[in-house]
């Protein structure tokens, strides 16, 4: 057993221990449901399903989880629980009961309502996990939680392309990333890794290469290197696919 396996076995042992029988499931979501975790780069992203977590409960998570209590061998843990009734009745909002994100290079967050904070995350990552049909424990999560059509979600990963372009800053390699990703969905309705959706970007958008090229190198280096992504490139780049999934300006060399 190596040291994600250990850690995600004690990630449920106290997840079981909190709620007892009232744990419906945990899913990998992220690179973990694609099977392209990247020690080095890549969080531990998971998402709880539990009947009516409390308030005390919520707090027991909280405690039990924190990179002090067990620390995480990744670069973080991103970790969404959800109540089992509310997550049946979601479409794109965010929903959670909590959202924990700790870890020795994460920032901390720990909140119960996400507030003024963004959430298109949140539906897109649920619909990730849904696609995928992957659980650590637990019942198929597509049972769980409702289909979101595409064309009400579009609008959502449209927005995920905006404010990364918004907020372009050290890690601009994951932003080029994740936009290959969001142009693949919008062209075939469909998840895939980062590095696959690179990689049929390049093929579908001629005169990203380059930067999608960048992004592939310094996403493989580690986490420190997203900033060596030259940012004029990944500004003109993220601002091409964000005009193609708006539908603002289609792009006539773009072939979906």
């Amino acid at each position: 057993m190596n040291n994600l396996d250990g850690y995600l076995g004690a990630v449920i042992d106290r997840l079981q221990g909190i709620f007892r029988g009232r744990l419906v499931g945990v899913y990998p979501a992220g690179s973990l449901a694609f099977d392209a975790y990247q020690p080095g780069r890549s969080d531990v992203d998971l998402l709880a399903v539990a009947e009516e977590p409390t308030a005390e409960e919520i707090a027991a998570v909280v405690a039990a989880l924190g990179h002090a209590a067990l620390p995480c061998p990744a670069t973080g843990l991103e970790f969404v629980l959800y109540d089992r009734a509310t997550l049946a009745g979601l479409s794109i909002e965010a929903g959670f009961a909590l959202n924990l994100n700790t870890g020795a290079e994460l920032p901390y967050k720990a909140e119960t309502d996400p507030g003024d904070g963004l959430t298109f995350w949140y539906p897109i990552d649920r619909d990730m996990v849904r696609q995928q049909r992957r659980a650590l424990i637990g019942p198929p999560f597509a049972g769980l939680a409702p289909r979101v059509r595409s064309r009400v979600l579009l609008p959502v990963v449209a927005e995920s392309v905006a404010v990364q372009l918004a907020h372009l800053g050290e890690h601009g390699d994951n932003a080029v990333l994740n936009a290959c990703r969001a142009l693949r969905y919008h062209a075939e309705r469909t998840w895939s890794p980062k590095r696959a959706a690179a990689v049929w970007a390049v093929q579908h958008l001629p005169g990203g290469a380059e930067v999608i090229q960048a992004a592939l190198d310094s996403h493989a280096v580690g986490r420190d290197a997203g900033r060596s992504v030259d940012r004029a490139a990944a500004t003109q780049f993220l601002t091409r696919v964000h005009a193609i999934l708006a539908g603002s300006a289609p792009d006539q060399a773009f072939c979906p």
